[in-house]
């Protein structure tokens, strides 16, 4: 799953109320929010602050729409409600509270998410050039042997729906582009800045994602 640093989306102004049954209290998104990866870290921090249960997020894909629905859950029973338009929008949150419960799978994908029916990929690779002594600044002259990492590539395999999905998150990226990108087998997120990004046919109505990604996000 990845999720695009969006402007013009108002994460500064979302408002979510969440009470554990002796504490009620609001939180409002910071104007630093850019990515629903980046707000949902900070509600969880936030409620974990605020109230007595210990709070954590994660995600799933939504099949429909090949975008990511979030879960926050807590080590007790808690509700949660989205205050204004904003909130509902960007975190997929149908209006009204929740029924109190330890596990709140909001309703639909959050804004600018992208989940692919493959999952993703952060690859990248060492450039050699013969043997012998080489320079120790990760750069390669040519004709000087030596060894240099090339820039991440971000890959997946997905269908129709998450070729569209991926379309419309573009469409609302800052610029420049930067994405949060989950790793499942090390359970972390890597911020990346977001190059070029190309499609191409992957079989029967699959298509392959290759986007260029450069180090840590600028």
């Amino acid at each position: 799953m990845l999720a695009l640093e969006t402007t013009g989306d108002g994460w500064g102004s979302a408002e979510i109320e969440i009470s554990d049954g002796v504490t009620t209290d609001t939180w409002t998104g910071s104007a630093d929010t850019l990515s629903a990866v980046a707000a949902m870290d900070e509600l969880a921090a936030w409620a974990t602050s605020t109230f007595a249960p210990t709070f954590t997020w994660t995600w799933a894909r939504d099949a429909t729409t090949g975008g990511a629905i979030f879960t926050l859950s807590a080590s007790a029973n808690f509700t949660i409600e989205p205050l204004n338009s904003t909130a509902e929008d960007l975190f997929g949150l149908d209006p009204g509270v929740k029924s109190s419960a330890s596990s709140q799978p909001f309703d639909s994908a959050a804004i600018a998410t992208w989940a692919p029916v493959s999952g993703i990929a952060v690859r990248t690779s060492l450039r050699q050039l013969g043997r012998g002594d080489a320079p120790g600044d990760g750069a390669v002259r040519p004709g000087v042997p030596g060894l240099a990492a090339l820039r991440q590539s971000v890959g997946a395999v997905g269908t129709a729906i998450d070729a569209g999905r991926l379309a419309a998150a573009l469409a609302l990226a800052t610029s420049p582009r930067r994405i949060d990108v989950y790793q499942q087998h090390t359970g972390t997120w890597l911020r990346l800045a977001l190059g070029d990004v190309s499609r191409s046919p992957s079989g029967f109505m699959h298509y392959r994602f290759d986007m260029a990604a450069t180090g840590d996000a600028i």
